[in-house]
């Protein structure tokens, strides 16, 4: 390769070369721009006289494992046509950055790989220039076209005190976050509903949970899409009022025995069938040997039995709860609107206020609960991407910068090995 072809290599094609010098640690190339190349930044006259240099040095991509960097004397110069004076920009880096951008794609590539907090301990840059390599980064990736969009689910999501609620809209059948708005509500989907008017797409279906914001968005912008309410949620409401029972049971006991029978049991009421074997070590109780897994899980099994023997309304409410998870296992949607309407007579002739108001929002929403037989989606993908974030999140070490985060979560779905490029 020959000396020019190297340089080229390097971004600097179009100046010329005056000296390189080398160390043991570092390679610096001094190069400068022929003069016959000066134009004004203004009118790109030619006719412009030197007004003062400035020297400025600029890290570049490395060569092996030296680093190297790129030294040039910056003229600055008067315009004897439109009467400016300013400096010649460079071609090789850009404007007042520290770094060439050959080093720009070199970075670019090793952020695919790790976060800008590694990368910058490795380079030993700032962890803002690292940071702002990763965002131009992210916002040169292509973005999902919303014209294709069929199946959608719409959810909502903490990232922690500096950027409080996020809503997400997802594509299900990519599997590529589309949308990511500052809040929560209809207010934070408008600018969503904005874009994907002017696309023309034809939504057929949306998963949400049963958040009266976005009810009320997806009904008001997509009319003709089918709205499902995601089977996670309704069973998570139920496992709620389960927990809110227990615990008003557990304040009304008088007899003791009743409230050491009821305490610690809401994980017990909350799984679905029996516990499970438990995994890990065999534990060790006070004033008992060691426990082994199985017989752990037997006197779980004990404790809760024990439990709903002694406490009717619980039991009653332990019951309805695994009967409600059957309403997505029938074969038509008719049987299930019958098992539905089945289920929510039976809180009426009871006097647990719970079920009642469980009975009633099922009752309110028995629709779009029963629209998953029609469209069978829900919001789980987008669970599962939540949990990506956290991820990345912690990895990272937190994002400062709102616009990076969203860049980021935008672009997810292109990690395809660790969650880190």
């Amino acid at each position: 390769m020959s000396a020019q072809a190297f340089y080229r290599a390097l971004g600097l094609n179009g100046y010329d070369v005056i000296d390189c010098h080398e160390t043991p640690d570092e390679i610096s190339i001094i190069v400068e721009l022929p003069r016959h190349k000066w134009r004004c930044p203004e009118c790109s006259s030619r006719r412009v006289q030197l007004h003062e240099w400035k020297f400025r040095r600029w890290l570049n991509a490395p060569i092996g494992l030296k680093l190297t960097s790129v030294g040039m004397s910056v003229p600055r110069v008067k315009c004897l046509n439109c009467g400016a004076r300013k400096r010649i920009p460079v071609k090789f880096a850009m404007e007042r950055a520290q770094h060439t951008l050959a080093y720009e794609r070199y970075a670019a590539s090793l952020l695919q790989h790790m976060t800008p907090h590694d990368f910058a301990r490795r380079e030993g840059i700032a962890w803002g220039t690292a940071a702002a390599i990763d965002q131009r980064r992210l916002a040169a990736v292509p973005k999902p076209s919303l014209r294709r969009l069929k199946r959608i689910a719409i959810d909502e999501i903490y990232a922690g005190k500096l950027h409080k609620f996020l809503s997400l809209v997802l594509d299900l059948d990519s599997g590529a976050v589309v949308f990511v708005g500052a809040g929560r509500g209809s207010a934070a989907l408008r600018p969503f509903f904005e874009k994907l008017q002017k696309t023309r797409a034809k939504v057929q279906a949306v998963s949400i949970d049963m958040a009266g914001g976005y009810i009320k968005a997806v009904e008001e912008n997509l009319p003709q899409a089918t709205l499902v309410f995601d089977r996670f949620h309704i069973v998570k409401l139920m496992n709620e009022k389960l927990t809110q029972l227990r615990r008003e049971q557990y304040n009304l006991a008088q007899d003791m025995q009743m409230k050491a029978v009821l305490k610690g049991i809401r994980w017990l009421l909350l799984m679905n069938g029996d516990p499970p074997t438990p995994k890990g070590k065999p534990i060790r109780r006070l004033g008992q040997g060691k426990i082994g897994m199985e017989q752990r899980r037997l006197a779980d099994l004990s404790r809760l039995r024990a439990a709903l023997e002694l406490n009717l309304p619980l039991s009653t409410a332990y019951i309805m709860k695994e009967e409600l998870r059957m309403l997505w296992s029938f074969g038509s949607k008719a049987d299930a609107d019958e098992y539905l309407q089945n289920w929510c007579r039976r809180p009426d002739v009871s006097a647990i206020g719970v079920l009642k108001t469980m009975a009633q929002t099922l009752r309110k929403y028995a629709r779009q609960i029963l629209n998953w037989y029609d469209e069978r989606i829900s919001s789980g993908p987008l669970e599962g991407t939540n949990n990506k974030i956290k991820l990345l999140q912690r990895r990272a070490y937190g994002y400062r910068n709102r616009n990076h985060f969203i860049l980021r979560i935008e672009t997810l779905h292109t990690t395809k090995v660790r969650l880190v490029g």
